[in-house]
């Protein structure tokens, strides 16, 4: 049993080296609609994690201490020269993993103790410990977990991560801080960790924005005037004009307390919000549709948070792409943020719905 158990391991580990050009979708066992997907296959691109020769992911096998070591390592660009030497009783300078476990513990990632124990799994609570040390995570604000108390192992850690949007627990509102870790979950959550943002998704008041706007219930194209006009003790209120036929439009309210962001178009008597998303921003899927509020029935998912697109024939940097389906309607909606300036393009199905023209200063 030993000696498989060896085996077993140098093929577990033996999938996060092999040089492979692979996304989570061509993986054989992770589906299509994974909601993780983005996650891992951010990481792909990165090259922080590979899939194994025969074209899986194994995305449900547990992670071990030492591949976490070295997955966090490449994410940091942790220097493996010169490394000094841990001690750790069960990882000799001959372990396969040796200088990664090494660099992880230097940078005070992993404590300095007798043994490392290399093949052993990750909790959900060591993951936050991991991450907020690796990554430098803050935000110490309550957050409610049925199962976390101040008593409970990695509890400002477990705050830092759920601070950050990086793990918000589970539908029953636990956060199972003893459950060891998928190597799916543990993609994700470095993913996360490695793309977190807080960018400013608002238009700035300082300007007027002319943005050029594709009708679908008419087939045509107008140019819309964006005039701050606002702010009603919550919202920015902007007033939109349609400059090719001069109708006034609903104003859009803009809202953002430093943790949520929101925009909507102001109805008769209310505003419905039909964007709502939390902050900080970071990769993957940040609304689910079976979540409760403002969007149910709508995924949102974070693409990039440093893309870069071309509107208004201005190449912009560092630009936040959302991509938002919906269950009850067949169509996909791209939205491309840039920090401080706000939406500068909107894409329904691929077609150009609203672009930024240009930006004049008041």
């Amino acid at each position: 049993m030993k000696i498989l158990s060896r085996i077993l391991i140098v093929v577990l580990m033996f999938g996060l080296l092999q040089v492979q050009s692979a996304y989570a979708a061509s993986f054989k066992d992770v589906s299509s609609d994974n909601t993780l997907n983005t996650e891992i296959d951010y990481l792909v691109e990165k090259g922080i994690i590979k899939g194994y020769p025969n074209g899986t992911f194994k995305p449900n096998d547990y992670v071990t201490r030492a591949q976490v070591a070295v997955m966090v390592t490449r994410a940091l660009g942790l220097k493996t020269t010169n490394v000094k030497n841990p001690k750790y009783q069960d990882v000799p300078t001959s372990h396969v993993y040796y200088k990664e476990i090494a660099a992880t513990q230097n940078a005070g990632i992993f404590d300095a103790t007798k043994k490392f124990n290399p093949n052993g799994t990750l909790s959900r609570a060591d993951m936050a410990i991991v991450l907020q040390r690796a990554f430098k995570l803050k935000g110490k604000s309550p957050y409610y977990f049925t199962d976390v108390t101040e008593k409970t192992a990695g509890y400002k850690e477990i705050l830092a991560v759920a601070n950050n949007n990086i793990s918000r627990g589970y539908q029953d509102g636990s956060f199972k801080p003893k459950m060891a870790l998928t190597r799916a979950h543990f993609s994700a959550f470095v993913a996360r960790a490695m793309t977190l943002t807080k960018p400013n998704l608002l238009k700035d008041p300082a300007y007027q924005y002319s943005y050029a706007f594709y009708s679908s219930e008419d087939g045509r194209r107008y140019t819309l005037n964006y005039q701050y006009s606002h702010n009603d003790n919550k919202n920015d209120v902007w007033t939109i004009a349609n400059m090719t036929n001069n109708k006034q439009f609903n104003d859009e309210l803009l809202y953002y307390d430093g943790f949520v962001y929101a925009q909507a178009i102001a109805q008769e008597y209310s505003s419905h919000y039909d964007f709502y998303i939390g902050l900080p921003l970071r990769i993957g899927v940040i609304v689910h549709e079976d979540d409760e509020g403002p969007v149910n029935g709508n995924r949102i998912t974070v693409q990039t948070t440093n893309g870069t697109v071309r509107a208004g024939g201005v190449n912009y940097k560092n630009v936040a792409i959302l991509e938002e389906k919906f269950k009850y309607i067949d169509v996909v909606k791209t939205y491309y943020f840039v920090d401080g300036i706000g939406l500068v393009k909107e894409l329904h199905d691929g077609e150009v719905v609203y672009e930024l023209l240009k930006r004049t200063a008041n």
